[in-house]
């Protein structure tokens, strides 16, 4: 018994989850996409220290005063949407939030036609963490059944069909 409790101790240990969710709601015939995303602030701080060496803790009176700008950039850099095969989505930052040890972003996307078809890359902090994965719910209306997709490094685009 203490055996499993030591080899259950050291993958939680040496093995950490990294995951964020995703959640988009999409108006197909107004063309409007609201998206939140969830991120440990825990990693967003990785980001920030590996890729743009900026330091200090999200949240906090250390919090550097280029970390938010940095973020919003990152999270463009490797969250896209495209529409109808052609139409990259300009994703506008609404609000970014921290609850307990969680970012939140809420973005929203408009395109000046119906959506009928949508590509959606997530390759958020695949980049920093090989085990990262991506939850994302995408809803279409009252009507509609969401889909979930479970993505990672190497499964980071969905294409949906509305």
């Amino acid at each position: 018994m203490l055996l499993f409790f030591v080899v259950w101790v050291s993958s939680v240990v040496l093995h950490p989850v990294y995951v964020s969710m995703t959640n988009m709601e999409v108006d197909t015939e107004e063309g409007t996409i609201d998206v939140s995303i969830r991120i440990f602030t825990d990693d967003l701080e990785t980001v920030l220290h590996n890729k743009y060496n900026v330091h200090g803790w999200i949240g906090t009176q250390s919090e550097h005063r280029d970390s938010r700008r940095l973020l919003i950039e990152y999270v463009n850099e490797r969250f896209s949407i495209v529409v109808n095969d052609d139409k990259a989505v300009e994703l506008v930052t609404d609000s970014i939030t921290i609850v307990d040890d969680m970012l939140w972003f809420s973005m929203k996307g408009a395109v000046s036609q119906p959506i009928t078809s949508m590509e959606v890359y997530n390759r958020l902090l695949t980049d920093f963490f090989p085990s990262q994965k991506n939850l994302m719910i995408v809803g279409t209306g009252e009507n509609e059944r969401e889909k979930g997709f479970n993505l990672d490094r190497r499964n980071y685009k969905v294409e949906l069909f509305l």
